[in-house]
């Protein structure tokens, strides 16, 4: 249904344009924003409403194309439905509410047709449109300024600059009579909005000599940028304009009828690209750079190519400056005899990157001297940037374990240090235990930055009894900048046992009185008189006995005694 009322809008905005007749929307109602408050809303909007109005379509639009990358057909859509919108706006005979609400429901054409399969593509590093086009005239020497502002929520750093160079004049409008060399930014701040995001813009320039033979018009300027955005590396190009009055066309021609042995120009070589071997370089390791360069010119070979590559100087040992790059030969030249007319040469050469640099990219300047048949020691000069990384490395110190041996049940306390023993952040650093004996949850760590030390204290509980090797794994995990994981694992002594008990133990142990499960019966009070009695009869005969063998025993003795006498 929006479709058709697109469609219904241009047709009646084309019509409008060939007769000139009114168009009032029925269905439109009046806005109640702040663009009609404090003016009648059915008043027909004069000459200074609409053009304040399609000054905000303007800028709606505008800041459309920047922040996104628009298809070629989608760029054609909105092209269409904007055009014809500020067409009907500047003629139409409408009030200042129809106005207004015409201008948000094409608003809401153009962003329908932008979220058509759109995957994300946002950039984040732009130019500001508040800076003017640099005018310029040939022959004259020229300052072009890129002001830079990030769209980004997020903050980019280590942010690259280098003008791409062209043989072309209708490419790049300048002498190619020296190096120009890449310009850096440490940081360019996130920003809210377009107004945010001026105010924090970043100003970089070059100085470029207008070529003698260039001709009146607007030129389009080539630039490639490479910055760091959430640790992550990106790459973009960035294009600007510049205004040039040309010699005149036909004073140019009688000068190269006149003078036709001036036509043929000095042959250029350019940087097309580059590679490394390993395709990631870390500080402190040794990498095989190829950088592949170019004769550009179809007539003229080129012949005792010298190129030799200089490193950004970037810190100092002792009292002498060092480069970021040396060569393991000991020399940073390469030297061909001859390339040919369009060709394309590799070069190649070992270095070795210092092991204390930062993790960013590092600008390598290649300055090449070569000859001709008619000169010799022509200059040039190109610069390639090489992204170096810092390896991640961690260590730990000695883990305390109280107690070191615990039976089934119960718990251990686990303490030990992490440490960052490199030069790059340690993010999401996360402690867990890998063990069939023992359980225990994550213990989390966050973010180590470079030197910095966090502190582990994890308690283990016995779950199994081990079979008596007594080992517990502690495996830590941490993630570099671009969010790939890593895994350092440290053993540690936890023995894990099965509680068991001897009799001496169950001796020891207090006995708690077992409540027994149905009620006591209770002894009637004649049995307990009746027990009472037989044992003391049994005490009674007992004694009488006793007495009796004692009398008996008496008696025979004295009997005894009197048969002594009578004899």
């Amino acid at each position: 249904m929006k479709k058709v009322k697109q469609i219904l809008i241009l047709i009646l905005t084309a019509v409008l344009l060939c007769s000139n007749t009114i168009i009032v929307f029925a269905d439109e109602k009046p806005s109640e924003g702040n663009y009609t408050q404090g003016r009648p809303s059915d008043q027909y909007a004069s000459d200074e409403w609409k053009d304040q109005i399609r000054g905000e379509l303007n800028r709606f639009y505008t800041d459309l194309k920047m922040r996104y990358k628009l298809t070629e057909d989608k760029r054609k859509r909105m092209d269409k439905i904007y055009n014809s919108a500020m067409t009907y706006m500047q003629n139409a005979p409408l009030t200042m509410s129809e106005l207004t609400s015409y201008e948000a429901e094409i608003e809401g054409y153009l962003k329908e047709i932008l979220e058509e399969n759109t995957s994300g593509t946002e950039k984040f590093l732009m130019l500001s449109n508040e800076v003017p086009i640099t005018s310029a005239q040939y022959g004259e020497l020229t300052f072009v300024v890129l002001s830079l502002i990030n769209l980004g929520k997020s903050d980019i750093t280590d942010v690259v600059i280098t003008p791409t160079v062209s043989n072309d004049r209708t490419k790049w409008p300048f002498d190619i009579n020296q190096a120009y060399d890449a310009q850096m930014l440490p940081i360019i701040q996130a920003s809210k909005d377009i107004t945010d995001a001026f105010n924090k813009r970043m100003d970089i320039g070059w100085y470029f000599n207008v070529r003698q033979d260039v001709l009146t018009g607007c030129y389009p300027l080539s630039f490639h940028a490479t910055y760091y955005q959430n640790g992550a590396l990106v790459e973009t190009d960035i294009t600007t304009y510049i205004n040039i009055k040309g010699a005149d066309p036909e004073k140019l021609l009688i000068k190269d009828e006149d003078e036709p042995e001036k036509k043929t120009t000095n042959p250029r070589i350019i940087v097309t690209g580059y590679r490394t071997e390993p395709e990631v370089v870390y500080a402190g390791s040794t990498f095989k750079l190829t950088v592949s360069v170019k004769n550009t010119s179809k007539e003229t070979a080129v012949e005792n190519v010298l190129f030799n590559l200089e490193a950004t100087v970037e810190g100092k040992d002792a009292d002498a400056t060092y480069s970021a790059f040396l060569p393991t030969s000991g020399s940073s030249s390469v030297y061909t005899e001859r390339i040919s007319p369009g060709q394309t040469y590799d070069m190649s050469i070992e270095m070795e990157a210092k092991s204390d640099l930062s993790q960013k990219p590092y600008v390598l300047t290649v300055n090449m001297k070569y000859d001709t048949e008619d000169q010799i020691n022509i200059s040039d000069a190109a610069n390639v940037s090489v992204p170096i990384k810092q390896e991640a490395k961690v260590d730990t110190g000695a883990a305390e374990i109280m107690p070191e041996s615990i039976p089934v049940g119960e718990q251990s306390n686990v303490m030990f240090s992490v440490f960052n023993t490199g030069k790059t952040t340690l993010y999401n650093v996360k402690v867990t235990y890998e063990s069939t004996t023992v359980e225990s949850g994550i213990t989390y760590l966050g973010n180590i930055a470079p030197g910095a030390t966090q502190n582990v204290d994890s308690m283990l509980t016995g779950i199994a009894p081990d079979t008596g090797e007594g080992i517990v794994k502690a495996v830590i995990t941490y993630e570099d900048e671009a969010g790939n994981e890593t895994r350092f694992e440290k053993d540690l002594n936890l023995m894990v046992y099965e509680m068991m008990m001897d009799n001496g133990m169950m001796e020891d142990m207090p006995m708690e009185p077992i409540e027994e499960e149905t009620p006591k019966k209770k002894i009637p009070l004649v049995g307990i008189i009746g027990i009472a009695a037989a044992v003391i009869a049994i005490i009674v005969i007992v004694i009488t006995i006793i007495s009796k063998k004692r009398k008996a025993k008496k008696h025979k003795e004295d009997m005894d005694l009197l048969d002594e006498d009578d004899v």
